[in-house]
């Protein structure tokens, strides 16, 4: 079989798990650049090297001397998995807490930017539906309406209620224009 120190997978340039195409490929790879006839290396050792790709080649080739091949290059507790694919340690991961503390910060950063920068928020158009906050004037037929706080006002509903509820002392019941029911409006001064 091999002679001492010799490894066919590493003459023919392939690893152990390699397929049959691959070690053909190889081979002829190899026979291309050293065959003796050859214009690409002229070389006095040539034909030795020729030699051991051809000794490589007719071993790897067949299945059943590769089989063997394979047993005797590596020892029989030797799995050849483990040669070729040794365990990696299992390394425990750490929590990236710098960087989700930049992160944070970007984060921060930005919405401070943003608020700066953009325009502040328009006072809501009314809508006509009369609600708690909502600005109200009083029309002739003595019902709420409402209004934009900005204009003037009669005074600002604090809560809505039932027809059959009273309002606190402290506000005026008006009647809903929608009739919803009456408007505790806190009167405006």
């Amino acid at each position: 079989m091999p002679q001492q120190n010799e490894n066919y997978y590493a003459v023919l340039g392939v690893i152990p798990t390699a397929s049959a195409e691959q070690i053909r490929a190889a081979y002829r790879d190899k026979v291309r650049i050293i065959h003796p006839d050859s214009a690409v290396v002229a070389s006095p050792t040539a034909s030795l090297q020729m030699a051991e790709v051809v000794r490589a080649w007719s071993t790897l080739s067949d299945s059943v001397l590769k089989r063997a091949y394979d047993a005797e290059l590596f020892d029989a507790d030797d799995d050849l998995e483990s040669i070729l694919f040794p365990p990696t340690p299992i390394v425990r991961g750490h929590f990236p807490k710098s960087l989700i503390g930049w992160i944070l910060a970007i984060g921060i950063t930005g919405v401070l930017v943003l608020n700066v920068l953009s325009d502040p928020i328009a006072p809501a158009k009314p809508d006509g539906l009369v609600q708690s906050g909502s600005c109200v004037v009083v029309d002739a037929n003595k019902l709420a309406v409402e209004v934009g706080c900005e204009e003037d006002h009669y005074g600002v509903v604090r809560q809505l209620i039932g027809f059959d509820m009273t309002c606190p002392s402290d506000t005026e019941a008006i009647r809903d224009r929608q009739g919803m029911g009456q408007a505790c409006v806190v009167p405006s001064q």
